[in-house]
């Protein structure tokens, strides 16, 4: 008797090259994803699209500007042609300057409104309107948009940041409710700071007093299987936002 095997589903990554999103690929890739990467940096994601291939990963590395939209939709296309759906969009692309408000110049904050923000609502958008046309396999998509624990708190230095993530959060929060729909699931993850290149690039910053990176920061590993689950939760219900914080809180934090 001959049985059908289920399609691999297919998951799209942004900012793939490095730190969350390397990790991602790599859980999502074991985990039996075909992997879409995207990243400015195309060295990056040519390298890990490589690896995981060589051990059996359906994989496409395509390089991508998330601050230009024609970019985001560029990327989705590109999925749905090499594969033929796309089952998880995680818009992961972030950068961040840190300094006073009063220090902030416009170049900074184009930089981050342009990455953090627009990208994640150009990625979202473009997957969602690829998404509508498929039909439920139990449901149609889901989009998971990497925010911060800077949209949920007010921190120093972080001014412009956390605008972009509380900017975020709103924006991912509504679409949940619009996207329901079609059976989309839409899920902001707010995580705290992560052990990446991403922290480690800024040692030489004024960070607050706080601060204490070999304490405070989360494994990248943990933090892409918790967004493992988030993209394998039953078809029933939704998951609107996630917060991942230190076992270990910062002093004076309010859980």
């Amino acid at each position: 008797m001959k049985h059908n095997t289920p399609p691999r589903r297919v998951v799209c990554i942004t900012g793939a090259g490095r730190g969350l999103g390397a990790a991602l690929a790599e859980r999502f890739g074991t985990g039996g994803f075909d992997v879409v990467l995207g990243a400015r940096t195309a060295p990056e994601i040519d390298a890990l699209a490589e690896a995981l291939a060589d051990r059996g990963v359906g994989t496409l590395a395509v390089q991508t500007d998330v601050r230009l939209a024609v970019e985001c939709e560029r990327l989705v296309d590109a999925a749905l042609a090499e594969f033929g759906r796309l089952d998880v969009m995680i818009n992961n692309a972030g950068v961040a300057v840190y300094g006073s408000a009063a220090d902030a110049t416009a170049a900074d904050v184009d930089l981050m409104v342009d990455t953090n923000l627009k990208g994640a609502i150009f990625g979202s958008l473009a997957a969602l309107r690829a998404m509508k046309l498929q039909p439920p396999d139990p449901i149609r998509g889901r989009i998971i948009n990497i925010s911060s624990i800077a949209g949920k708190r007010l921190l120093p230095n972080e001014s412009v940041y956390c605008a972009t993530k509380w900017g975020l959060n709103g924006f991912t929060g509504t679409l949940a409710m619009e996207a329901a729909q079609w059976g989309i699931h839409v899920t902001a993850v707010c995580p705290g700071g992560i052990d990446t290149p991403f922290w480690r690039t800024m040692d030489t910053l004024p960070f607050p007093d706080h601060i204490q990176p070999d304490r405070d920061f989360l494994d990248p590993a943990e933090v892409a299987e918790g967004i493992w689950q988030i993209a394998n939760t039953s078809a029933h219900y939704m998951v609107p936002e996630v917060v991942m914080l230190p076992m270990i809180p910062e002093p004076g934090s309010k859980l």
